[in-house]
């Protein structure tokens, strides 16, 4: 007979002292910034405040778990065997969306509301798809003379940082629609590849006075959603990516700058992908689309409805593939982090979130969607695989 998954048999995130909101917090106390947050367990700001330039350098999906097995293998000689790093926790959601903000901003998930890949947006009546700005039929979620930054209405006690605050990202992201509604960023850099992220690197570090960067890299996520974390793709992609900074290292030399290294989530490779969609009368419970991410989904339920939808999380395919978690229970839980809850935190979180069981993932399509290529690795959820993330602190 299949097992219930409890929420109380989660993992969670650190906030105490060992996580990436810590991180933050010595960063920019560390840069003669405030934050309300415990500094970072090992990291104080006065190791911090010294340097002329400080990079945070994020590479997209690198789990403590993926490098662990990565290095063990004997790989990572140029760079990520050859310094020691410690073993931090990201924020939950675990997903790109939410943990970025939390770079972008030094608040937590509770703090900015940001929750997932897709958000539910209830005052403008959609569920959106927040970095790419728009809703799942993707179309623009508001016109160009719509108020982002009023409306997202994000803490950034980053921007207490004193000195130049440079974002350094790939293509567009830096001048995007939801980048744009961060104005604390005194300057925006773009590249295109690996190439362009050194030469982006180079000249922050050689530009005069003090300054912090901080510095995007998408594509290792990609390729673990398209292989799964353990496949050969990904980790062809990490060995460059040592290389890449074994040249950063030594670009940076003579700069009086602290590089620190980290990632927003792990992966957690993927065998069960559950539609619910195509689960029968699943969405006639639900006032909307669900929202989240694929391990960490947000359902909102027509009261009418309540049970149907439990009575539904509690049979297959659902029963052992998902913990139903309320509302109440997840902000009880503090999973989302310390600091005062966002005023719209409430409305983007669902009436229940379905927490998946490892190795699962679920699909919530929209009508008509088209079919999409399996994810053989996904994260957002609560697990070891997602939440471990390395930092390299690497000084001059």
């Amino acid at each position: 007979m299949t097992k219930p998954l409890h929420f109380r048999d989660l993992p969670r995130p650190d906030y105490s002292g060992g996580g990436i909101l810590n991180l933050m917090s010595s960063l920019i106390r560390g840069r003669g910034g405030r934050s309300p947050h415990r500094p970072l367990n090992g990291l104080s700001p006065r190791e911090i405040r010294p340097y002329k330039k400080v990079v945070l350098l994020l590479l997209d999906g690198l789990g403590a778990k993926q490098l662990h097995r990565f290095t063990l293998a004997g790989k990572g000689r140029k760079f990520l065997a050859l310094h020691p790093w410690q073993k931090i926790t990201t924020a939950c959601p675990a997903t790109t969306a939410a943990v970025i903000t939390t770079l972008a901003t030094g608040s937590s998930p509770a703090e900015h509301a940001i929750l997932g890949w897709h958000l539910n947006l209830p005052d403008l009546g959609m569920v959106g798809t927040l970095l790419p700005f728009v809703t799942r039929t993707d179309t623009p979620i508001a016109p160009p003379e719509f108020d982002l930054e009023k409306y997202l209405a994000l803490p950034a006690p980053i921007a207490t940082i004193r000195g130049r605050r440079v974002l350094i990202s790939q293509g567009d992201i830096p001048t995007s629609r939801t980048s744009m509604a961060q104005p604390w960023w005194t300057e925006r850099r773009s590249f295109e590849n690996l190439d362009g992220m050194l030469r982006q690197l180079r000249a922050f570090v050689r530009s005069p006075g003090r300054a912090s960067a901080y510095v995007y890299w998408p594509h290792y996520d990609t390729y673990c959603h398209a292989h799964g974390p353990e496949g050969r793709v990904p980790a062809l992609h990490l060995a460059e990516l040592d290389a890449f900074l074994a040249r950063a290292e030594r670009a940076l030399a003579g700069t009086d700058t602290l590089l620190l290294v980290t990632a927003d989530h792990g992966h957690m490779q993927t065998h069960t992908r559950i539609d619910l969609s195509q689960i029968p009368g699943f969405y006639d419970t639900l006032a909307t689309l669900p929202s989240g991410d694929s391990r960490m989904v947000q359902c909102f339920v027509r009261p009418s409805r309540v049970k149907d939808f439990l009575r539904l999380t509690r049979t297959p395919p659902l029963l052992g593939a998902a913990a139903c978690v309320p509302l109440s229970e997840v902000l009880r839980s503090g999973i989302l982090g310390p600091g005062k809850p966002h005023p719209a935190l409430a409305n983007r979180l669902g009436d229940y979130t379905l927490f998946a069981a490892p190795g699962h993932a679920f699909l919530y399509p929209s009508a008509q969607s088209g079919e999409k290529a399996p994810k053989f690795g996904n994260h957002g959820g609560l697990s070891l695989d997602e939440l471990e993330v390395p930092l390299y602190v690497v000084t001059p």
